[in-house]
């Protein structure tokens, strides 16, 4: 089975269910157009009607799963991500923390260095401010930011799996449901298990976790840069914690076209859950992510370097370069 294929096995679910139904009942299906008609039997038509009303909804519990999301249109977005992640690599961190990949360093930023002592040989207040708020701090800064997109990496990452992991495990409650219809005359032996795989895959993205209360930075860098990664980090991981458990298993069963079909009832309304719980997982990394940024903005965003407010008539005021030393 395919997901394409999805709605047309919930159609051939529906049918199969209701012949199942009627042939455990005694009870005959409409004839056809040409047919010769049935001689009637007293209460078969109400039967009819009645097993027909009890398998009405199958389609449409199938009908809101054909609508999720292509895992594929997630590409673009963690390609320009992941190409965001190359551009802020500073080589001091040069693996992503989350997933373990690792980006080049990007020598580009090594430039901003060269400025300092350039800006050694003025002795104005607005000089010194860019020495100690833009060019001391911006490698951590940058490290900082490098974090934050790994974050957002992976949460995309992590959508994608959701809903690949979705689309497979909604086919399955389809694929055993009709199995087991088709199996209903084995004396009592007419188990299967369904294996989610939903919650499991997300986190399965975060693989290689920041750990709270622990530098991922080395000996190299300010404190509060630790201090910034690691908050991010720690909460960035997706649930990484729970990556060792194994996909979540439940066993279904049923002898008759009723029993089996609510089963399947229960294993979509599993499939449901879990996403709805993978999404959550994913949310409340991102919420508590954005809180932590917001909360260290600075330890993100370097100030506002004074300099860009000089003028032509100003640059060289004390307020801004000064003098020539």
């Amino acid at each position: 089975m395919s997901f394409d294929q999805l709605m047309q096995h919930a159609h051939d679910i529906q049918t199969t269910a209701i012949a199942k139904a009627m042939e455990q009942r005694g009870v005959r299906q409409a004839s056809k157009p040409g047919d010769p008609p049935y001689t009637p039997r007293p209460g078969e038509d109400a039967v009819r009607a009645k097993i027909s009303a009890d398998f009405a909804d199958i389609a449409s519990l199938f009908e809101p799963f054909s609508a999720m999301p292509d895992p594929a249109a997630f590409d673009g977005l963690i390609s320009y991500l992941d190409q965001a992640m190359g551009y802020l690599s500073t080589g001091f961190m040069p693996d992503d923390p989350i997933t373990g990949q690792v980006y080049p360093a990007n020598e580009t930023l090594t430039r901003i260095g060269a400025s300092e002592s350039y800006l050694e040989e003025w002795t104005g207040h607005a000089a010194d401010r860019f020495r100690t708020d833009f060019v001391n701090t911006f490698p951590p800064i940058v490290v900082n930011q490098f974090v934050g997109c790994a974050v957002l990496h992976s949460a995309l990452m992590a959508q994608q799996a959701l809903w690949a992991s979705a689309r497979d495990d909604i086919d399955k409650v389809a694929h055993h449901t009709l199995n087991a219809l088709d199996n209903m005359d084995h004396c009592g032996q007419n188990r299967w298990t369904m294996s989610w795989t939903i919650v499991a895959s997300v986190a399965a993205v975060a693989a290689v976790p920041v750990s709270a209360g622990t530098s991922v930075l080395g000996g190299g860098l300010a404190l509060g840069t630790a201090t910034a990664v690691t908050a991010v980090g720690a909460t960035g991981q997706v649930v990484a914690a729970h990556q060792v458990t194994p996909p979540k298993e439940t066993e279904y069963h049923g002898e008759t076209a009723e029993a089996v079909i609510e089963q399947m009832r229960h294993g979509v309304a599993e499939a449901i859950s879990e996403i709805q719980h993978g999404e959550q997982m994913i949310a409340t990394a991102l919420r508590q992510t954005h809180a932590s940024m917001s909360e260290h903005r600075g330890l993100f965003v370097a100030p506002r370097p004074k300099l860009l407010d000089a003028t032509p008539g100003s640059v060289f005021d004390d307020r801004y370069l000064g003098r020539e030393r």
